[in-house]
């Protein structure tokens, strides 16, 4: 597999890439760190359109379930961790992607690093995590963050009412949806290791109904990102992570009897910006070093009996913060954020 680069537009410290439902398709979407403003890439082309110019320290986005003309933005989280006034902001489209959306703060929740929104049978949720509770100094990590769900109420009204789901987790850094022993579940990282939450409304693999936001104990040390997605076509989901926070290992681990064994790792370098996905078919996972040799790489399943994975580096020197990998009209690549090269970029695979 080989890609083609194409820039897709500049970008000052350029962070957030995530593909969503945006205005009746799924369309690239990314932001930055500091206060520049957040882009949907549109069309054959992916051409960017601006739907955010303020207040800028993008960490992510989430959908709103049912709108797929608004969004869910964290704002004011900037570098290096300066996110006392870090918050959700939920942003309307006016005139489709032709002009900036309105936006309205709705949620002050310092240090909010990671959202996203899971509707179930019992009501859609806003999921909110903060990486810490506070910082008397840039690398103060006393202070545990709380995983939090947030009600949404009919017609967006509020009030947004914080229900604490995982407390005393510090430096969170990942958050995602998986199917983990049968249950859908909601997956959370920090210092203290990976956890399943179960979602309201799900039940387990014999149908019995499971307690809502019951956390299980996946790994028991520290997990900055992950992913779930079958690499070797056994009918069963790796788990892809990268350790420890923001950290030097890329970590591929399978379920088993005994539990979550390790099966394969790779050196990194401030590994960051990890996506799984398809890229031709082939099932993958892409992560960026921003540090050491700031590559962005393209990992992929060897066939054989010992599970092993081939590294395809994707771009030199790019110091990927974020990545997705997205289907277009062209074909299959990846979005990213470059912040070395101070760009969005799109690889299409070939």
């Amino acid at each position: 597999m080989t890609f083609e680069k194409r820039r897709l537009a500049e970008a000052d410290m350029g962070y957030a890439v995530y593909q969503l439902d945006i205005l009746g398709q799924t369309r690239p979407i990314a932001a930055s760190e500091a206060h520049g403003p957040a882009v949907v890439f549109e069309g054959p082309q992916l051409e960017p359109r601006v739907i955010a110019t303020e207040p800028g320290g993008t960490m992510g986005f989430a959908p709103v379930p049912g709108h797929d003309d608004m969004l869910f933005i964290i704002t004011e989280f900037y570098p290096i961790f300066k996110a006392e006034a870090a918050g959700i902001h939920l942003y309307r489209a006016v005139e489709g992607l032709a002009k900036p959306w309105d936006g309205e703060r709705i949620i002050d929740l310092p240090f909010v690093h990671r959202i996203m929104t899971i509707p179930t049978p019992l009501g859609d949720y806003l999921v909110a995590a903060t990486v810490c509770g506070g910082k008397e100094y840039q690398e103060d990590w006393s202070k545990p963050g709380t995983v939090f769900a947030y009600l949404i109420q009919p017609e967006l009204s509020g009030p947004w009412e914080p229900m604490p789901i995982l407390e005393s987790i510090h430096r969170n850094h990942g958050l995602s949806l998986g199917t983990v022993d049968g249950v859908e579940s909601l997956l959370v990282s920090g210092t203290e290791g990976l956890f399943a939450l179960a979602v309201p409304g799900s039940t387990d693999g014999e149908g019995a109904e499971v307690d809502p936001w019951r956390a299980i104990t996946i790994l028991d040390h520290e997990v900055s990102e992950m992913g779930l997605i079958d690499l070797d076509g056994d009918g069963v989901s790796e788990l892809v992570v990268i350790e420890p926070f923001h950290g030097d290992e890329l970590a591929v681990y399978k379920n088993g009897s005994s539990g979550w064994k390790k099966v394969y790792s790779a050196e990194l370098g401030f590994g960051h910006g990890l996506s799984v996905g398809h890229l031709k078919g082939e099932p993958v996972a892409v992560v960026g070093n921003r540090a050491g040799s700031k590559d962005l790489v393209c990992y992929r399943a060897v066939p054989g009996e010992q599970f092993t994975m081939e590294p395809i580096v994707v771009d030199h020197g790019a110091a990927t913060a974020g990545t997705t990998i997205t289907a277009t009209a062209q074909g299959d690549g990846i979005v990213s954020s470059n912040p070395e090269f101070g760009e969005y970029a799109f690889y299409l695979a070939q």
